[in-house]
Parts: structure tokens; sequence; C-alpha cells
């Protein structure tokens, strides 16, 4: 029971959510080049890595946090050296090395860091679109990967549009034209012969055939 209290202390003081907004910063680039965080954000989800020329954990992280980045575009991923100004040099070559996808940025005195209590690197934070840290997680172990992608994975969700609904037009509605009015005539009483309408033909008398012509009667002459 004692181990299992002892593994939860451990992760709690490693992986922390916060609620905070990360303190907006002018640090500079590998070029000398000042970049804001305010120009960073584009309503996507940031990951910013606290790192040193020296940390190995750190570098073995820098691949698995560039191929994050190759697979979820809208992320930006900043690496943040803390290295010192003499030491900066070899952080440039090696980054210029391995050709991460990464913004690179330099923060020689710690200013930032000493803000967030970052104090031995690597220290990572996750940011909201909006630039709220909704995860931070000291040290770096390959299997907290997964909860990075995670975290990604929540916050692009969280994000996203509703898809864009089509305009509703109505469509072309038939005209009505009215039509041709069947004429009514009367029901013919029982015993009755319905008067002929145009076209019909008079039924044959008793005795006769239809299409037989009547005969002829001594006298008359046949038209």
């Amino acid at each position: 029971m004692k181990n299992i209290l002892l593994i939860t202390l451990l992760i709690l003081a490693s992986a922390i959510v916060w609620a905070d907004a990360m303190p907006d910063f002018r640090l500079q680039d590998a070029t000398g080049k000042n970049v804001t965080l305010s120009e960073l954000l584009d309503g996507n989800p940031l990951i910013i890595d606290f790192w040193a020329d020296y940390c190995k954990p750190c570098k073995q992280s820098m691949p698995l946090l560039s191929d994050l980045a190759q697979r979820y575009e809208d992320i930006t991923v900043v690496m943040i050296s803390i290295d010192k100004p003499k030491d900066q040099q070899r952080a440039k070559n090696y980054l210029k090395q391995n050709n991460f996808k990464f913004v690179t940025l330099f923060d020689p005195d710690m200013t930032l860091a000493k803000k967030l209590n970052v104090s031995i690197p690597p220290h990572t934070f996750i940011l909201d679109g909006k630039g709220e840290i909704v995860y931070s997680h000291k040290g770096f172990d390959p299997s907290v990967m997964e909860e990075y992608e995670a975290q990604i994975i929540a916050l692009l969700k969280l994000g996203e549009k509703p898809p864009a609904q089509l305009e509703e037009k109505p469509g072309a509605q038939l005209e009505e034209k009215p039509g041709a009015q069947l004429e009514e005539k009367p029901v013919p009483e029982l015993g009755e012969k319905p008067e002929p309408g145009i076209g019909d033909k008079p039924e044959p008398g008793l005795g006769e055939k239809p299409g037989q012509k009547p005969e002829k009667k001594l006298g008359e002459k046949q038209e």
C-alpha cells in the first residue's frame, strides 16, 4: 500500500495539470530575432520544452517531439534553451545537424524558466490555443509521449469548428396550371340509356352485332 502511494506521489510530482496562462515573453531565436508568445499563438496547441545541450534526456525527447509535430501539423513545438551564451553555439549546431521541426528560442538568464519554476531540464508545458497551460511534465521517459499525444488530441478536438452547413435554398416548385376539367354528366337512372356524348358510338340494337351494318329494307335505298 505504501508503494502505491509513493508511486502516485511521484506521478503527481512529475505531471502537473495547470490552469494558468503562460506569461508572455520575448526571447531570441537562433538568428537573433525577438519572438513573443503572442506571435506563436495561432489558436492551436503549443508545446514548450525547456532543454540544454548538456541534458541527455532532452536530446532523447527531441526526435519524438519532432515526430509529434510532423504528425500533427496544427501544433507548434517550441524548444527553449537555457544554455549560457558560451554554450549556445553547441546547442545551435546540434539542432542544425538534426533538422528538427522546432521553433528554437534561448533563455540564457532563465528569466522565463524561473517564472515557471523550471530548475532542471527537460521540463515540458502544453498550452491550448488561448495560451493556457493545461499540462506540465518534469523529466523525460519515452512512455510519456503517449500522454503528450493524448493531450494534443483532446485539445485539437476541443478546438474543432463545426462543419460548415450547406445553405438551404428552396427548390424549384412546379407551376400549377389548371388542367382540363372533365364535363360532369348525370348518372342515368335504372332503365334509362345515357345520352351519347361527343365521339360516342350508338350501341347496337337487339340482334345486331357490333360493326354489322343494318339490314336494308324493301323499298329503301342504301346510302
